[in-house]
């Protein structure tokens, strides 16, 4: 999941070239702020994991499990969870040889990675093929340097898929629709809404003289120098942002030192009590006051109202910048001036991707070497045989396709292979209720028992029957949200034992809320006011509770359609507070809020839940909060703890709350290989690394310093 945000100042007044994110640097920017936090505050981390991977009995192990010219066929490893960072550590292990089990405790993978599909769902039936919605990520920038691992994975993934006839299994992407000119905005009861393209010299009742709270001179059409249009409340966050992205352009140590002067401020903080109105530049105005004054709490209160959920900025003002580079990602990185915004989505839902990995990894033989290299070649992660960089992945749909300004890829050919047998690594329904740290194990050099609760996948409650299962193993890698550790187990705790600043860690860490629904209508009305058929919408976004509205980026050639509504912070949980049916009447008012001249409520398929109807707050597997967003302090004082592995590096910890990019798949897949990368290490095996390196890609790099990385005592 990700957070959105709609800015109605940028389609009408060019960045400057101070505040524009440089094209070469928006991809990694996120790496190398990783590496920096650990090189700074860090000493702890490195400290560990030094005296962890100098283990003296690490040669031992190896021969016994590790070796490196056969495969094991003892499970060396142990996987809590099977969300994207449980799945992407066995599709490692498993193209290294290395023997390891997964366990879900629901009866799906994927995590918060969940496609709701209705009940009448028919992916034949044009009519019935587009009703479903994605209860979590549902995109993926298409060009973003730091995210392409995640095209990288699934092209990995399919190539095993055809090598053993599960073409069925595929995984293809389609175009995700992010926004457009006609999608809808409304606020401060407003007669009407008013179209994206029209918003920004709109003062959406903001204004006092439209019973707002704003003065006038925030909200009056002014004039840059070029003599462009705009509203000088539209240009606080880039004025905001601009003093550190310049400096970080320049050089990412220098701007990454000025960011963190900053960690201790929340974003309402840093508004309301850093920011003067004289940082402002050539858009500040008198009229506003002192150029010494900070912002005021109307504000704050705007910015984060267009921007983010109600409560929002209560997080650290480092996510918000950072997350800048994140979102510039969906640009064009093969032509800067393009200003389209490019993502992808899985076609027929993301909960095909997860089920994916989950068939590869319960094949003996899973991703090769060479499938690795092609994939990365096709989506330009190395260059390929012509020594050039390209895009042309083949798991895209028509739409999906990359603009004539993207070069193609030159990419070595597919490997022929053999179908493989099959072999179970993934176990459902498998509940780990106990992780205990046993120095004794394995001849003395130590491990983890394992305790699990096995419920058979009965539909009736009556006739389940619940094992329990212990195991054992030299490492283990959980991938949990830290609100999962709550076991809820009576007299027992999930850990036991953990270091001081690691369960402050994960007692800590701040997850957001999120709320999501899904209401069918018998017609699209959308598409036909917006006259947007196979073009999609976007968002439409309001003040009300409800927020947004998600429009599909499929099915517009059937005659009803499905509305999806997103919402975060304090927005979610007093939706989320709501029983299932309240929820979809304040959601079904949402809608007609945005659509007055529609009949919202005869359009509507009636209340059935699971069929017409779901709505999500809570998932009781991830207990609490839809993906990591730090408060103020926690990237100084947490970060490099939650990466840092427990009980002489047994326990590894894995999930994008280990990673900088939190709400994407891809900090749940660098922290995944950060987590294997890590026993490697321990074990002193040199040649999986560089295969790992060879076949996953350099660009999905661990969250370790490069010092680190380089240090020969360590390898």
């Amino acid at each position: 999941m990700s957070y959105l945000s709609f800015k109605p100042g940028k389609k009408h007044l060019k960045a400057s070239a101070n505040n524009r994110v440089k094209e070469h640097s928006s991809g990694s920017v996120k790496k190398a702020f990783s590496q920096w936090i650990i090189e700074n505050y860090g000493e702890n981390y490195t400290k560990e994991l030094s005296n962890q991977r100098s283990k003296n009995d690490g040669k031992r192990f190896k021969s016994t499990f590790l070796d490196s010219s056969e495969k094991s066929e003892i499970p060396t490893v142990g996987i809590i969870g099977g969300g994207f960072a449980g799945l992407y550590s066995g599709l490692i292990l498993q193209s290294l040889g290395i023997e390891c089990e997964v366990f879900e405790a629901s009866g799906r993978v994927g995590g918060r990675i969940d496609t709701w599909y209705s009940k009448d769902y028919d992916e034949k039936d044009v009519d019935k093929a587009g009703l479903y919605g994605e209860v979590g990520g549902m995109r993926i920038p298409q060009f973003s340097e730091d995210m392409l691992p995640v095209q990288h994975l699934a092209l990995s993934v399919n190539s095993v898929l055809k090598r053993n006839k599960l073409d069925d299994k595929i995984v293809k992407w389609r175009k995700f629709y992010y926004n457009s000119d006609v999608q809808r905005l409304r606020y401060n009861n407003m007669k009407s809404p008013i179209e994206a393209q029209d918003a920004s010299l709109d003062s959406l009742n903001f204004g006092i003289d439209k019973g707002g709270d704003l003065p006038m001179v925030w909200v009056t059409e002014a004039k840059a120098s070029d003599g462009t249009p705009y509203l000088p409340i539209n240009m606080v966050l880039d004025k905001v942002n601009e003093r550190f992205i310049t400096v970080i352009n320049e050089s990412f140590s220098e701007g990454f030192a000025l960011l963190m002067e900053y960690d201790n401020y929340s974003m309402w903080a840093y508004l309301t009590n850093v920011f003067t109105l004289g940082e402002l530049g050539e858009y500040y105005n008198p009229e506003m006051g002192k150029e010494s004054d900070h912002l005021s709490y109307n504000i704050a209160s705007y910015l984060e109202t267009l921007n983010v959920g109600t409560g929002m900025y209560s997080v650290s003002f480092v996510e918000m910048v950072i997350a800048v580079y994140d979102w510039e990602g969906s640009k064009n990185s093969y032509a800067p001036e393009d200003p389209n915004v490019y993502m992808v989505t899985v076609d027929n839902g993301m909960q095909h991707f997860p089920d994916a990995c989950r068939a590869v990894l319960d094949l003996e033989d899973g991703v090769l070497h060479e499938d690795g290299i092609r994939a990365q070649q096709l989506i330009g992660m190395i260059k390929g045989t012509d020594g050039k960089k390209g895009y042309s992945p083949d798991n895209l749909t028509k739409a999906a396709e990359a603009p004539a300004t993207v070069p193609k890829a030159d990419a070595i050919p597919p490997v022929a292979g053999v179908p493989s047998k099959s072999k179970q690594r993934v176990f459902m329904n498998h509940r780990v209720t106990q992780v205990d740290y046993d120095e004794s194990l394995f001849n003395g050099y130590g491990g983890m028992n394992v305790s699990l609760s096995v419920t058979n996948d009965s539909d009736d409650s009556d006739e389940r029957e619940v094992e329990i299962i212990e195991k054992k193993y030299p490492y283990v890698i959980s991938t949990l949200p830290n609100g999962a550790y709550l076991s809820g187990e009576l007299k027992t705790n999930f850990f036991d034992n953990l270091s001081f600043s690691k369960a402050r860690a994960i007692r800590e860490c701040n997850y957001m809320p999120s709320f999501k629904a899904f209401i069918t209508f018998k017609e699209q009305f959308w598409a036909t006011l917006g006259n947007r058929q196979n073009k999609g919408l976007g968002v439409a976004v309001s003040d009300r509770s409800n927020r947004q509205i998600v429009y599909p980026s499929y099915g517009y050639e059937a005659k009803g359609g499905v509305l999806q509504i997103y919402c975060w912070a304090q927005d979610a949980e007093r939706m989320g507070a709501l029983t299932d049916q309240e929820r979809v009447n304040e959601c079904l008012k949402g809608i007609a809020y945005l659509y007055p001249e529609v009949n919202v409520y005869d359009l509507y398929s009636g209340y059935k839940p699971e069929i017409t109807t779901k709505t999500w707050f809570w998932d009781n597997h991830a207990n609490g909060g839809a993906f990591a967003l730090f408060a103020p302090g926690q990237f100084k004082n947490l970060y490099p703890t939650l990466l840092t592995p427990e009980f002489k590096g047994h326990l590894n910890f894995a999930g994008e709350c280990c990673s900088v990019h939190h709400g994407w798949i891809v900090g749940a897949l660098d922290s995944a290989y950060n987590a294997v990368n890590n026993i490697l290490k321990q074990a002193g095996e040199t040649d999986k690394i560089k295969q790992l390196e060879k076949t996953w890609g350099a660009l999905s790099a661990p969250d370790v310093v490069p010092s680190l990385k380089k240090d020969a005592a360590l390898v």
